[in-house]
């Protein structure tokens, strides 16, 4: 317990350790902090305009948040830290129910030391609080179930009181399951009831099992996820037009079924993330999926594990056929598999448990080979200048895996629990070190440079975004840009307010020849170009890739 105490504080202390970085963390840090500026908590705006890709659950806490602790990483991180320790916590409680303390804290300690999990729980995007409520949904169904099964007809007659507790018990897990599937559908959308309901169709077929439906509270819980779950969409929509069209026509079933999103991948990438993001367990990840299907219970009882080996792989299958792809999606899938792992066999969970401490003491050895020998494979370029500065922080992370796999290959004979949660720690740890190392990869991902270096610019003096957008710098500088010659996820808010962009270079150069004063941010290339016609402007800071320039 000392250490999950220690683990937690550690978690929250270093978010703001680094500064935010492109894109993700930059817009939903901007559009909290544009609510609090502009006062409409209802419609989401990014650099000014109508932003409506994603629900507003997550704005709104995240603008407490910056409201309560001021404008800062910290603040802008917050929520979604507070969601992965939620998330570990749901996890442990569930595993503690369901098959006792051990399992609850090999659980906890294979999610908490899962590298997918780790780097997620350390920034600031929407699938972290996504999966607090759909792991939330689920857990509660199956604390539903298994509440509902102590439930006998003969013991109505011996001993009512208890069934009747046992019944309650199972009723109010269920309108948990249902308020938690609502919370997650004003976090990213219909995704997060479309999963649940998906799984439990996909179980029932496989195990031939309808008693769950018999549990699911239709009556009470239905009507509580749609009083949650509607109120906004029907506001956003009584406000925005086309906002159902483009919400879930454009943003749900064309991102799904075409390229619309630019987001194309292989068939099998979410199978290379889901190894790579259980790393140290991916051994133990690949035998509870493969084996997971078969039932471990009597036909007609409900299978706790049969229900999570759904839960993972459909999770997996079902981002896999879709045409936009990105790493965090099967973030879901996590904590149902640490559920998994967690509830293993003694004796498989001993076995792969020194087979994990290997393969750390392993990855510490190419750590320590890589932070040797990156410098001469590595050009000098000014990119990879920063990388090189990733050398120290490299080692000390090896040296916490080094230490702890071979600290329980030495202890081999012990009880597995204690090795898993000592290896889960340590990769947590080593993990949460390498997240605040990455601050120094800072100029190559943020804006905060360019930030620093416009300082207070007054507001009647326009900023200029000429051919690209940097997510991280409204929110730095605490105002919006004006937009020239892009478009990209601002297209839907742009056509409703057209006068918030310049539809193109030229229309830069007029007014930008007009204005007394005024700043402008560019990529270097369009900055050469601009420069070699003769364009008035003076540099004033640059990072790797942009160049900030001043008008007086």
């Amino acid at each position: 317990m000392a250490l999950a105490v220690f683990l937690a504080v550690l978690w929250l202390a270093l978010l703001g350790s680094r500064p935010l970085f492109n894109p993700d963390e930059g817009r939903y840090a901007e559009i909290p902090r544009e609510m609090l500026s502009g006062g409409d908590w209802v419609i989401p705006h990014l650099n000014g305009v109508a932003y409506v890709e994603k629900p507003p659950l997550q704005y709104w806490a995240t603008a407490i948040s910056l409201s309560v602790f001021g404008q800062s990483e910290f603040a802008a991180r917050l929520y979604t830290a507070l969601c992965a320790l939620g998330t570990l916590a749901v996890v442990w409680f569930t595993g503690r129910v369901l098959w006792g303390l051990a399992a609850a804290w090999q659980a906890t300690a294979v999610l908490a030391g899962s590298l997918l999990f780790i780097v997620l729980g350390q920034l600031l995007t929407l699938d972290m609080s996504l999966t607090l409520y759909t792991t939330l949904s689920l857990c509660a169904f199956l604390l539903a179930q298994a509440a509902g099964r102590r439930v006998q007809p003969a013991a109505a007659g011996r001993g009512g009181g208890a069934a009747a507790g046992s019944d309650v018990a199972a009723r109010r897990w269920m309108w948990v399951a249902w308020a938690a599937a609502a919370l997650g559908v004003l976090t990213k959308g219909l995704v997060a009831a479309a999963i649940p309901a998906a799984v439990l169709v996909v179980y029932t077929v496989l195990a031939r099992d309808v008693s769950p439906w018999r549990r699911l509270e239709l009556t009470r819980g239905l009507p509580l996820f749609l009083l949650i779950a509607v109120p906004w969409y029907a506001l956003a929509a009584s406000r925005l037009p086309n906002f159902l069209e483009f919400f879930f026509v454009h943003e749900h079933l064309a991102r799904y079924l075409t390229p619309s999103a630019d987001r194309e991948e292989v068939w099998w990438f979410f199978v290379a993330v889901f190894l790579l993001g259980s790393v140290p367990w991916t051994v133990s990840a690949v035998r509870v999926v493969a084996l997971g299907w078969r039932p471990g219970v009597l036909r007609g009882e409900f299978d706790h594990r049969r229900f999570l080996w759904v839960w993972v792989v459909f999770v997996v299958g079902f981002f896999s056929l879709s045409d936009s792809k990105l790493i965090p999606y099967i973030l879901p899938a996590m904590p149902a598999l640490a559920l998994l792992i967690g509830a293993s066999p003694v004796g498989a969970l001993r076995r792969e448990a020194l087979l994990t401490a290997a393969i750390t003491v392993v990855v510490a050895i190419l750590m320590l080979a890589a932070v040797r020998y990156a410098p001469r494979m590595l050009d000098a370029s000014e990119r990879n200048r920063y990388f090189l500065m990733l050398g120290k922080p490299l080692t000390e992370v090896a040296a916490v895996l080094a230490i702890a796999g071979a600290l329980v290959l030495v202890q081999r004979r012990r009880e597995p629990t204690r090795a898993v949660v000592f290896i889960g720690v340590a990769w947590c740890l080593a993990g949460l070190l390498l997240m605040r190392a990455a601050g120094v990869v800072a100029p190559i991902y943020s804006g905060i440079v360019l930030a620093r270096a416009l300082g207070t610019v007054p507001h009647d003096e326009a900023i200029y975004s000429v051919a690209t957008y940097d997510q991280t710098l409204p929110f730095y500088s605490q105002r919006t840009v004006r937009l020239v010659a892009y478009r990209g996820e601002l297209d839907f808010g742009l056509r409703h307010d057209p006068a918030a962009e310049l539809v193109n270079v030229s229309d830069f150069v007029g007014e930008w020849q007009n204005v007394a004063a005024g700043f402008a941010v560019m990529e270097i290339s369009m900055f050469n170009e601009l420069k070699g016609r003769d364009v008035p402007m003076r540099e004033v800071a640059r990072d790797v890739h942009r160049v900030v320039v001043a008008r007086r």
